[in-house]
């Protein structure tokens, strides 16, 4: 009996430990559990708590209006009203030169290519030259033109004769239109008198007039005209009036016979690869020259 008793006192006695140790660890464990949890809760209200901060200055922030092409615009390209939209963006990215006013971006042209919602600052920007009462439209047919030239493109005009003397006629002349062959650029009047200088020196001295495109118009500088204009052409020109139209027929019979010499040497499957060229879209694949500048910002409704 006495053994029973001792027995069983030791049982309780490991028991009684066996609890205290257990309510131990477990108080241990809850303890560094609770701790963790504070910790992370700690975390994760300062992160809310930084997230509200942001959301609420951003929905304070002041919002300034400015304009972007509403489609890609070539280099070279006059800006109409139609071709700009509104936007809207945080004031703080704001470029120092930004054009706020719809005026001051109707009317000038690109420099680089843009990307539709390119933000417009006038690093962008080129002014246009302002409208002389004396400006015309001039149609050419008896300019020698680069293969790859197209509409709204820019060229110097150049003359060369047979001694290899080579002189800058046109200085930086935007196509405005082109069509088989034939040119329209405007010209003012010392310009044109100009051109029916070379076009009579074209023809008396069998000289070439011929264009040279540039390579990024608005960021080169237009070229100094070097032709100096015959004295002896003007009085020429002075007697005879006619004999400018009779030089530029000549000039254009000359293209124009070697335009054909070029389309009789291309063979017909020169041609008909041409012809699908074509067909299959020019100007694929071409990218944005230069870097634009984008910022975040929204369509104004």
């Amino acid at each position: 009996m006495l053994l029973w008793r001792r027995k069983t006192r030791q049982l309780m006695l490991a028991a009684v430990i066996g609890a205290v140790v257990t309510a131990a660890v477990f108080t241990v464990w809850m303890s560094m559990r609770t701790h963790r949890y504070a910790v992370q809760s700690a975390e994760t209200r300062r992160a809310l708590e930084a997230e509200i901060a942001r959301l609420k200055e951003a929905s304070e922030q002041k919002y300034i209006r400015g304009w972007a092409p509403s489609r890609p615009l070539p280099a070279g390209h006059l800006i109409r009203g139609e071709d700009v939209a509104p936007v809207e963006f945080p004031a703080q990215t704001a470029p120092a030169d930004l054009l706020i006013s719809k005026d001051k971006v109707v009317g000038k042209t690109v420099k680089l290519r843009l990307s539709a919602n390119t933000l417009l600052t006038e690093a962008l920007l080129n002014e246009e030259e302002p409208t002389s009462a004396d400006l015309r439209y001039r149609e050419m047919g008896f300019i020698q033109l680069p293969g790859t030239l197209g509409n709204q493109d820019t060229v110097d005009v150049r003359i060369q004769f047979p001694t290899g003397q080579d002189y800058i006629l046109l200085a930086k002349k935007r196509v405005i239109s082109l069509a088989d062959g034939v040119v329209t650029m405007t010209l003012n009047e010392a310009e044109i008198l100009s051109l029916s200088s070379a076009i009579v020196d074209a023809y008396l001295h069998k000289a070439s007039i011929y264009a040279l495109l540039y390579v990024e118009p608005g960021l080169q500088a237009k070229a100094v005209p070097t032709y100096p204009a015959n004295d002896a052409v003007l009085q020429l020109i002075r007697k005879d009036p006619n004999i400018v139209h009779q030089a530029e027929q000549a000039l254009n019979r000359s293209a124009r016979a070697g335009l054909e010499a070029d389309l009789a040497g291309m063979s017909a499957q020169s041609a008909a690869e041409f012809a699908g060229l074509q067909a299959s879209g020019p100007g694929a694949g071409a990218k944005p020259a230069g870097d634009d500048q984008q910022f975040e910002m929204r369509p104004l409704e």
